[in-house]
């Protein structure tokens, strides 16, 4: 049986999952859902409430997108992700999945909740009819409870700028030297990590299916994508995902 991966269609790290699960040549289905009504079929699952969950073709429960990278390299084809050994991957692969997503996740909710036009059209794309129709109905509801829920206001948008802005640094400085990926000769955790929870920032245009058109992007967002798309770090992000 094919394994089965349970999401929120947009989140970046889902959208990591499916990178990993795809390069590894794994026959999957993907579950889509919108943000809280995934938390019904997670727990039918016997997953936590946040997605991505990986339920595999033994019966497997994986509640960790970097669980489901280590769960790829071993069942997966193709060069390993995480090659043995290699401290400097896994250290690289836990600092973007503790601090660079979180703040790319909040600072793409701080421009797309407050524009309707954008949010719906973002959330007519993906997951069951009626979850799209009394998703569209109880939009104000569900973007209070993400505002609350990822303190996603000014201040905390400020605070993640600056975690994005100093990881960028990081990457831009260890790029310095001219090397193609972050560590060694080829695609890693890593480099896919990195690229994977920058999208919400960088808006890849491999990336469309899961954002707003491009035309209803909000100006400020657009901006500050543009910003980031800039940068070497950036240009790292968006060559990652021109070769994927």
């Amino acid at each position: 049986m094919p394994a089965q991966l349970i999401t929120i269609a947009f989140s970046h790290y889902c959208e990591k999952a499916r990178w990993a699960l795809d390069r590894a040549d794994v026959d999957y289905v993907e579950d889509a859902h919108l943000p809280l009504f995934s938390y019904l079929p997670l727990r039918r699952a016997g997953a936590k409430r946040t997605a991505p969950a990986l339920v595999t073709g033994d019966g497997d429960v994986l509640v960790d997108s970097t669980d489901i990278l280590r769960w790829c390299d071993a069942h997966g084809r193709g060069e390993p992700l995480f090659p043995p050994g290699d401290d400097e991957v896994v250290a690289l692969e836990e600092e973007f999945d503790r601090h660079l997503g979180p703040a790319t996740r909040r600072l793409g909710y701080f421009f797309l909740l407050d524009d309707k036009r954008a949010t719906l059209d973002v959330m007519a794309k993906h997951g069951p009819r009626w979850e799209r129709v009394l998703g569209k109905l109880a939009r104000p509801l569900a973007a209070a409870m993400l505002r609350r829920g990822l303190r996603i206001d000014a201040a905390g948008a400020a605070r993640s700028r600056a975690v994005i802005d100093r990881t960028f640094s990081e990457v831009g400085e260890r790029l310095r030297d001219g090397r193609k990926y972050l560590c060694g000769d080829r695609l890693t955790a890593a480099d896919l990590t990195f690229a994977s929870l920058a999208a919400p920032v960088l808006l890849p245009d491999e990336y469309g299916e899961y954002l707003p058109r491009e035309e209803l992007v909000p100006p400020g967002f657009r901006e500050v994508s543009e910003t980031y798309r800039a940068t070497p770090a950036g240009q790292y992000g968006l060559r990652m995902y021109l070769e994927r």
